[in-house]
């Protein structure tokens, strides 16, 4: 447990020392509000697609994996309806109902689940592997898709325009991140399933370019988060980051450790699963929820928040569920 929280709070330092150099950058008048859209666009439409792209093409999931992953998602939709319903019962706007949902569901699987677990567990260890595809189609996959379109939808809702559900799903199945999607599940069959010849050429050339772009997204999102943190008014805020902290770290983790119990999940498998459930809140979510019309600055607020609790979560999570 201490190696965990050890190498979280590695990262989590890490993280918001970039927030503390853009906040004071953008008061020296290198950054102001207008490269905000910028730096979201190059997160949403460049980084991403790649990501999203190298991930399906470089994760190789076994068939005994399939249920955790299963597990995971349906622990995930349930996260999304709770905090869904909450955010209903509290009367929220549709951009901090949106922001609430997503912050609740998703965590930072990615840009610090990952690294935990290659500094616990070693980079050739099978728990990274697994985390690997756990991460990629219990966690990414979905948000990158149900994620996206719960963010649009209440993002159309704040801007008070009517949502045609055909124009709103075009313009999603023509993004970068779902084209991305497709594309990359089509290389990853004819690499996995039929056995297209050039596979080691693809990983030889291509498995290093996905590193570099993994590092330049981790450096694109929290200057985007940077630029998005403002004060924020402890009345209204400290209700919200509790909800927040008590869906996404607690029920959340929960309810996967449950359903691994449940289905005699191993223990290697049940533990890599509510590690990477209890991570904070999403710092790629927030961008997107900021790119598509959420509450962005609410976002920014909620994940440095989350990333602090979760330093006294992670720990009690697993020794409870472990």
């Amino acid at each position: 447990m201490l190696t965990v929280t050890f190498a979280m709070l590695q990262y989590i330092v890490m993280f918001l020392l970039i927030v503390v150099v853009v906040q004071l950058l953008k008061r020296r008048g290198v950054f102001d509000d207008s490269h905000q859209p910028v730096f979201d666009r190059l997160v949403t439409e460049f980084a991403l697609p790649a990501i999203v792209f190298g991930m399906l093409t470089t994760t190789i999931i076994r068939t005994d994996w399939v249920l955790p992953i299963l597990i995971v998602n349906i622990a995930v939709i349930a996260a999304m309806l709770i905090a869904w319903a909450a955010c209903r019962a509290l009367s929220l706007p549709p951009a901090a109902t949106g922001t609430v949902v997503i912050l609740s569901a998703w965590g930072s699987t990615y840009t610090v689940g990952a690294p935990v677990l290659a500094t616990v567990f070693g980079t050739a260890s099978e728990e990274l592997a697994f985390g690997h595809a756990l991460g990629t189609f219990g966690f990414a996959l979905p948000f990158f898709t149900i994620g996206i379109l719960v963010a649009g939808s209440f993002g159309l809702a704040a801007q008070g325009k009517h949502i045609s559900l055909p124009a709103f799903l075009k313009d999603f199945f023509c993004s970068p991140v779902f084209l991305a999607f497709w594309l990359g599940l089509i290389v990853s069959l004819l690499f996995t399933v039929f056995h297209l010849p050039g596979a080691d050429i693809y990983d030889d050339v291509f498995v290093e370019f996905f590193f570099v772009i993994q590092h330049a997204l981790n450096l694109l999102v929290w200057i985007s988060l940077g630029l998005l943190l403002r004060p924020v008014q402890a009345r209204t805020f400290v209700p919200l980051l509790a909800l927040v902290a008590i869906v996404h770290l607690f029920l959340l983790p929960a309810l996967v450790f449950v359903g691994g119990s449940v289905t005699g999940l191993s223990l290697m498998e049940r533990q890599v699963s509510v590690i990477l459930a209890a991570m904070p809140s999403g710092a790629i979510a927030a961008v997107i929820a900021d790119r598509y019309g959420c509450d962005g600055k609410l976002a920014a607020a909620l994940v440095i928040g989350t990333y602090l609790i979760g330093l006294a979560t992670l720990p009690l999570t697993l020794a409870i569920g472990l």
